[in-house]
């Protein structure tokens, strides 16, 4: 079954990772993540991440590709304006896709939550 869970970004630490990205770091790393490669440490650190949002950062994609390509994500990203993010997820059930949601370094951290659960049946 799919399960879409809409999180919400706590907005102080959101603004702290935004206001803490260099410009053109967001874009560099969403167009990597478009053509399906993780930026590593050192290519995010060579654009001016901290070393300690670096490692986050790093193991969030990374545990959102290793997810995707093992089928227990199916799409996912944040809304306009950083305030929700929307995430389909393969699972047995729906404590098994809030786990998958939690499992995610951004979630650990305490970037967002968990705001809403819905059971989808994708037709399109």
């Amino acid at each position: 079954m799919q399960y879409v869970i809409i999180s919400r970004f706590d907005p102080d630490k959101t603004a702290r990772l935004q206001n803490d990205l260099p410009p053109g770091a967001f874009a560099a790393i969403d167009q990597a993540t478009k053509d399906g490669k993780v930026l590593d440490l050192n290519e995010l650190t060579g654009l001016g991440v901290s070393s300690d949002l670096a490692k986050v950062l790093v193991d969030h994609l990374s545990h959102l590709t290793q997810l995707r390509a093992s089928g227990g994500l199916i799409s996912g990203g944040p809304c306009e304006g950083f305030k929700n993010a929307i995430n389909v997820f393969e699972a047995e059930s729906e404590q098994q896709a809030r786990e998958l949601h939690d499992a995610d370094p951004l979630a650990r951290y305490g970037f967002f939550a968990v705001d809403q659960v819905y059971g989808w049946n994708q037709v399109f």
